[in-house]
């Protein structure tokens, strides 16, 4: 084991003893440990695997004794661990959580570490994780991501770097903006930010926006988001990301603001399709409105595909809508080729029928050589009214050399 990973986890648990100490409630010592460590492979910086607790916990730790008051809350988790009543042992371990302080939580991390190994118990175990990241989030964190157990994943740290930022989220903040990893780094503003986001909204908007982490920021945001249409509605939504400040930023914020647009499309257009429009229609030739966020608003908007379509025709002409229509086509065109040529024939000969189907040039082409086979003159007339001369001379080419229609 890395002497320093040592050493820093002895310092933790000497901070325990000491606090136990002040407060006179230690309980009876016990060593040994039959235990298995529960953890974190990746939250952590390097500390590598982790013993047993009784390995590197000083011999006057507390492992509980007597009642939960005098110190035994470790004694009576293990009881509740037996209870086979599933709502008893439940009130009891929050009990126990609930009224976690340092001269006990050495007890009751003994005792999850002598516990059962299941699903339900890690589940307490994150709680416990929580509880204790509350009243000393440093000590919890370094607990958790010094784990080598693959069992709890990331979790374990998120669940205390949670509960530190429920208590002190300042302090938790800028522990946070202290990690030199991204990739763990990003994860735990994503944690932080969502317990902000309980009590404070705005608070949780702006902290969203520091995340350089792509992954975990289109989380933030998705929560945001539901936050936000929850607590404010669609008028709320639509301020959000009026609010975002892409213009120097850089590429970074813009991202942010891309995918703030998409998802706030999708629901604005999910209750009023009308009102997605002319949302679309103020922000035309802005960068922030792409591709994604149109066909993200016809999604929205429900209904069949064809209909979805209908919905992207009305919009005005602006960037990208080109291919969210040709891509919404091409998705019709193999879900239901009837339909999608049913839906094509009656578009008007204008710049819209064009975007159906220059888009995505291999969907239509497929659709000519299928409607060949079945009536070649329909066919030939149907590629008629391509706009684009090029186009529609390749389809008409390739329509007069494709196999003879089907006899019925």
């Amino acid at each position: 084991m890395n002497r320093k990973a040592t050493v820093g986890r002895n310092l933790v648990w000497a901070s325990v003893c000491v606090a136990a100490f002040f407060f006179g409630r230690g309980g009876g010592a016990r060593t040994g440990g039959t235990g298995h460590a529960r953890g974190d492979t990746s939250a952590g910086a390097g500390e590598g695997s982790r013993a047993p607790l009784s390995a590197l916990r000083p011999a006057s730790a507390d492992r509980g004794g007597g009642d939960v008051g005098a110190g035994g809350a470790g004694r009576a988790l293990t009881v509740a661990f037996g209870d086979p009543d599933p709502l008893r042992c439940k009130a009891r371990i929050t009990d126990i959580l609930i009224n976690l302080d340092p001269s006990n939580v050495a007890g009751v991390l003994a005792a999850f570490e002598d516990g059962p190994r299941d699903e339900e118990s890690d589940r307490y175990f994150h709680d416990f994780l929580y509880a204790w990241g509350r009243m000393a989030g440093a000590d919890a964190y370094a607990y958790a991501s010094g784990l080598g157990s693959a069992r709890l994943g990331l979790s374990g740290s998120h669940s205390a770097i949670s509960g530190w930022a429920a208590s002190d989220p300042e302090a938790a903040k800028a522990f946070v903006a202290g990690v030199e990893n991204l990739d763990i780094r990003q994860w735990l503003h994503r944690s932080v930010m969502r317990e902000i986001l309980r009590s404070d909204l705005d608070g949780a908007i702006a902290y969203s926006e520091q995340n350089e982490g792509t992954q975990a920021r289109v989380q933030q945001i998705e929560w945001l988001a539901r936050a936000i249409a929850e607590r404010r509605g669609a008028d709320g939504l639509a301020e959000w990301v009026a609010g975002i400040d892409h213009g120097n930023s850089g590429d970074n914020l813009l991202d942010y603001k891309r995918r703030a647009v998409d998802i706030t499309l999708s629901r604005i257009a999910a209750e009023d399709p009308d009102a997605a429009i002319d949302w679309i229609t103020e922000n035309a030739g802005q960068p922030y409105l792409t591709a994604d966020g149109l066909k993200s608003a016809a999604r929205g908007t429900g209904g069949m595909v064809d209909e979805q379509l209908d919905w992207l025709v009305r919009l005005p002409s602006v960037e990208g809508r080109t291919e969210a229509v040709g891509e919404l086509f091409r998705r019709l065109t193999n879900k239901d080729f009837e339909r999608s040529g049913e839906w094509l024939a009656a578009q008007p000969l204008d710049s819209i029928y064009d975007e159906a189907i220059m888009y995505y040039v291999a969907a239509i082409q497929d659709y000519a050589r299928q409607a060949a086979r079945d009536d070649r003159q329909e066919a030939l007339a149907w590629a008629e009214r391509i706009n684009d001369p090029d186009l529609r001379g390749r389809m008409i080419r390739q329509l007069r050399q494709a196999q003879p229609p089907r006899q019925s």
